[in-house]
């Protein structure tokens, strides 16, 4: 048995990156920031919270939905009742 690994990269490509996707931070000029959660996204980009390992909001970033595909979905959570204050 083999793995057809160009399947792998396909689906990567296809992978939605829409509101409610959390991901994995992976370290770079934001200390403290542990997860990515995307709050709103556009044509090509999404708009994300940053929160620490304890939950709490920390910062915020945009990322190309390309470099938001290379890394795991690790949750997903409802946005709809998410408030700023």
């Amino acid at each position: 048995m083999r793995l057809e690994t160009t399947t792998l990269a396909t689906l990567q490509d296809k992978s939605e990156v829409k509101p409610g996707n959390i991901y994995p931070a992976k370290g770079g000029r934001k200390p403290g920031t542990d997860y990515w959660l995307v709050i709103a996204v556009s044509a090509t980009g999404a708009h994300l919270i940053g929160f620490n390992k304890d939950g709490e909001p920390v910062s915020t970033a945009s990322y190309l939905k390309s470099a938001m595909r290379e890394r795991p979905v690790i949750g997903r959570v409802s946005i709809e009742g998410v408030m700023l204050k």
